[in-house]
């Protein structure tokens, strides 16, 4: 009897510890599988806008291209700036990762090939801004467009980055849901800065409208969503406090780049 109770006091320890284990490495592989975001933004002299273009379009997609089909990267999107815009930026990069191992080795090309670019597309750059972000909120269309025009909406943040999707679970999506069963938004993501301290934007949302009739209709069908959800009023409330939550700042219009 006195055996038994001396295990007993050695093994319920244990098997608290094996659990505490478990759960610490179940916590680690949830984080290994949580998908890392980087937004890198790329910004040249006017005069060179027409040869970085080409340059994305001629290697600098198929290198992302094949970064992704060797695993590197889970997924990403290569936009350019439809207008020239000192006050902006003129091409962007969306990389997602889906593990540690993908983030390492993005890091060590990095060293060779700074934010992705290749020696003639760095020698067209004169400023780079990789933003490291979590990808909050993300949603597709059924039916994949053609002609994609983007908008691209940073924010400057007032919350912290769980509130602010909390905010936009109850102001924004319900929005962009309405605008994709109205048919004119084909995809968005809702992305938040990692660490946000002193970054001109903490929060990034990018809209895809199937195509130019589509971004003309945005307006109407903006208004028309919004006279249904004025009858919520959890969203009406929400809606009369954005400002205490957000700040937006300019809008870029984009186009994506695909290889020529």
């Amino acid at each position: 009897m006195k055996t038994k109770i001396y295990q007993s006091r050695f093994v319920a320890p244990a098997l608290m510890l094996s659990l505490v284990f478990s759960l610490a490495a179940k916590a680690a592989e949830d984080h290994e599988s949580t998908a890392a975001s980087l937004v890198i933004t790329y910004q040249t002299a006017p005069g060179n806008r027409p040869a970085l273009r080409q340059e994305l379009e001629k290697s600098g997609v198929r290198q992302f291209q094949r970064w992704k089909d060797e695993g590197i990267l889970n997924n990403f999107r290569m936009l350019f700036s439809r207008y020239a815009d000192s006050d902006n930026w003129d091409a962007m990069a969306l990389l997602t990762f889906s593990s540690r191992v993908q983030t390492d080795r993005w890091r060590k090309i990095e060293q060779t090939s700074p934010a992705g670019l290749s020696k003639k597309a760095l020698a067209l750059v004169k400023t780079i801004h990789t933003t490291p972000v979590s990808l909050g909120r993300t949603r597709s269309a059924t039916d994949k467009p053609d002609h994609s025009v983007f908008l691209v909406i940073p924010y400057v943040s007032f919350v912290s980055g769980s509130d602010y999707l909390k905010y936009a679970d109850g102001y924004a999506t319900p929005q962009f849901d309405g605008w994709i069963s109205e048919g004119v938004l084909s995809h968005y993501d809702i992305f938040t800065s990692t660490y946000p301290a002193a970054r001109p934007w903490h929060a990034m949302v990018i809209l895809e409208y199937k195509d130019e009739a589509s971004l003309a209709r945005r307006d109407a069908v903006e208004t028309q969503v919004r006279a249904r959800l004025k009858e919520v009023p959890e969203w009406r409330a929400l809606s009369d406090n954005k400002k205490n939550i957000r700040d937006e700042k300019q809008v870029v219009i984009a186009e994506e780049l695909t290889p020529h």
